[in-house]
């Protein structure tokens, strides 16, 4: 495993959690010759680990060592297992720029090594949390981590391996590949969460941020346009709550964003959500008053998700929202 593992520079996009990315980035010296082209579904039983630009590749020959691919996103980006298995290894309580080894050699910081059927082995380093532990079984698609910038890491990505037998690597994009699985591309089986948002989008999920930024007590100007200026801001109140700053809001600066919300608040956190709202079809006056008309498309909302229709917008109803 690299010293110096470690994503370049990419330029920022907006990710559905249910879209699929059109273009990846590649690792200097990988060309697409011999490149099995993915099938139009997954193989079932199998899953993509992540969404995210594919930054450095398998063993190029600027970085002959580098065992894996590196999938670059914003950190708290889910990581999910392959395939189903057992936890083999896992590493915890790493930092950024922690020169220990984790369970494979070299300076991933905290990971997960699962062990699968037919003596395939999976690799996932860097992560910001491991939510698995030692011997857990998981299944395809399961949530095992979040994606982070642990050990010998300059920014969030997910560095990601696969041996057979353990020990003995081969090239990961080419093996999903031949499963029908573009990494970093092809939504994941079990693909949940927040999206995540950076300079350059034009939406109302940037309206959103920038009500809960203004709510949070960041200043920003509402107008749907994630420019310099919402960028800006966003570093501003990640900075202010400790996280990573990188402008972008992942799913860890989104859960900092966000409040619980219900009948009788008021604010721009509820401007928001009212905007939130109308993208889902409600036809709300965006005036930040939570009274019954708000309480009611919540509720309506919620039970058409099939959510608990209580009128409360805590976590889950904010990321179904999103």
């Amino acid at each position: 495993m690299p010293e110096n593992d470690r994503p370049v520079e990419t330029s920022g996009t907006t990710v559905s959690r249910r879209a699929v990315f059109t273009a990846l980035g590649v690792g200097i010296g990988i060309g697409a010759v011999g490149l099995p082209t993915a099938a139009s579904a997954a193989t079932p039983g199998w899953s993509n680990p992540t969404l995210g630009t594919l930054t450095s590749g398998y063993k190029t020959p600027s970085r002959p060592d580098h065992a894996g691919w590196d999938v670059a996103n914003s950190q708290g980006t889910p990581i999910y297992a392959i395939a189903a298995g057992t936890v083999r290894d896992i590493r915890t309580g790493s930092y950024p720029g922690d020169p220990t080894s984790g369970p494979l050699p070299g300076r991933t910081g905290n990971s997960v090594h699962i062990d699968h059927a037919d003596s395939y082995f999976s690799y996932y380093g860097h992560l910001h949390r491991v939510l698995v532990s030692d011997g857990q079984r998981v299944l395809a698609g399961q949530l095992i981590g979040l994606m982070g910038t642990t050990g010998n890491s300059t920014g969030p990505h997910l560095h990601f391996e696969v041996h057979r037998p353990r020990l003995t690597t081969m090239d990961p994009r080419t093996f999903l590949a031949n499963r029908g699985i573009s990494l970093g591309s092809t939504a994941p089986v079990g693909t949940t969460g927040w999206p995540s948002v950076s300079q350059g989008t034009t939406s109302w999920v940037a309206r959103v941020i920038q009500h809960l930024l203004r709510g949070r007590g960041v200043s920003t100007v509402v107008d749907g346009y994630f420019g310099p200026g919402t960028a800006t801001s966003v570093r501003t109140f990640q900075s202010n709550k400790g996280l990573y700053v990188d402008g972008v809001v992942g799913p860890i600066t989104w859960t900092a964003l966000i409040l619980p919300l219900q009948q009788g608040n008021s604010g721009d956190l509820v401007r928001g959500l009212q905007v939130a709202l109308n993208a889902r079809g409600a036809s709300l006056t965006v005036d930040g008053a939570f009274g019954s008309v708000t309480a009611t498309a919540v509720r309506n909302f919620q039970s058409s998700r099939g959510l608990a229709a209580d009128g409360v917008v805590g976590p889950v109803t904010w990321s179904t929202l999103i």
